[in-house]
């Protein structure tokens, strides 16, 4: 298996396993005892997560274009970030049955 040369690349998938895991902590957490503070956490969590997500894909599109020779790595790295779009509404749908609404 080839790994991953390009250090935004590396740091692009570090970043997203790490808000995925926290995102899925954080809901567990609620699930587990639902309180104001963890609802607040985990909800202001999602704010600068977004804007860096933003950026980092951002990059990583740039990258991909400027280094179009590994495009197969970079397409890897964007569509496993795109993914977790998906994973933060079902963890806030989640929240929300929890919560009752």
């Amino acid at each position: 298996m080839k790994t991953i040369t390009y250090p935004l690349n590396r740091f692009a998938l570090r970043l997203m396993l790490f808000s995925l895991c926290f995102g899925i902590l954080q809901v567990i957490i609620y699930a587990i005892h639902p309180n104001e503070t963890s609802l607040f956490i985990g909800f202001f969590h999602l704010y600068p997560t977004v804007a860096i997500h933003t950026i980092v894909l951002l990059l990583v599109l740039v990258n991909a274009i400027k280094n179009y020779k590994d495009i197969q790595e970079h397409f890897l790295v964007i569509i496993t970030m795109l993914a977790n779009i998906p994973i933060a509404y079902g963890c806030f749908y989640l929240v929300m049955a929890i919560d009752g609404f």
